[in-house]
């Protein structure tokens, strides 16, 4: 004799397995769901993190000395080689902005974390511009004989100093490889400094590049909001006496 099943266990029997199998499928998106969210969550932090390296450059774990690295018997010997020098232009300009005796700049002190935000601030404009800087270059200047800083200490005019500009990988025409200053304007052109303010060496109208140009002043006043060059990045003034 045959066994007659319960009709109604068998509805609750069908409606049980039916909720395991809807509870598996969504357990299985849910899970899916939350494995894409890590996905896209990984693949964030990963673009951020390339950002930062592209930002602050390779980091090296090499703990050899790099090559120039010079000794201070030889850091001496080339500091104190300008003395004369250093006698001539005191001796030349003889008085500074408040009338004391000129003394002039043997050393300049830069925050290093300035130095660092002004390298992370030429590679993401230059990157913004389609260039990647192959170095930066410092320019000796000096200050006017009407240089006033902090709106009151006139102690630094004509003083020397320098500014720091990135460089761009040149080729003249003869295959010879020259690094040189640039800037950008406010639409993110590269301009050389060669052709912005005339200094540094220049390239003639035969692709040459010719050496020992001189600074060609504009007086005309521009609001540069991609300038690259800096001065004084955090920096303590000049410095004439000895540090």
């Amino acid at each position: 004799m045959k066994l007659q099943t319960n009709p109604i266990k068998q509805y609750l029997l069908i409606a049980f397995a039916s909720l395991l199998v809807i509870s598996c499928k969504d357990s299985v998106q849910t899970n899916t769901a939350e494995v894409e969210k890590f996905k896209t969550t990984i693949k964030q932090k990963d673009s951020v993190i390339n950002e930062l390296k592209r930002q602050l450059g390779n980091i090296s774990n090499d703990k050899r000395a790099p090559e120039n690295i010079i000794q201070s018997d030889f850091a001496k010997k080339i500091y104190h080689l300008y003395n004369d020098r250093e006698d001539l232009i005191n001796e030349v300009v003889g008085k500074d902005g408040i009338g004391d005796p000129f003394k002039a700049t043997r050393s300049l002190f830069y925050d290093i974390d300035e130095l660092q935000k002004y390298i992370r601030y030429v590679k993401t404009k230059s990157r913004k511009a389609g260039e990647k800087p192959s170095g930066f270059r410092f320019y000796f200047a000096l200050y006017p004989e009407d240089y006033v800083r902090n709106k009151e200490d006139k102690r630094y005019a004509n003083r020397q100093t320098f500014f720091i500009a990135p460089t761009k990988e040149i080729k003249d025409a003869a295959g010879n490889i020259e690094h040189l200053g640039y800037t950008l304007d406010n639409n993110f052109k590269v301009e050389l400094l060669t052709e912005k303010i005339g200094l540094d060496s220049r390239m003639d109208k035969d692709g040459n590049i010719q050496k020992g140009s001189f600074f060609s002043f504009n007086t005309a006043i521009e609001d540069e909001e991609n300038s690259l060059i800096a001065n004084e990045l955090g920096a303590s003034p000049p410095m004439g006496e000895e540090q």
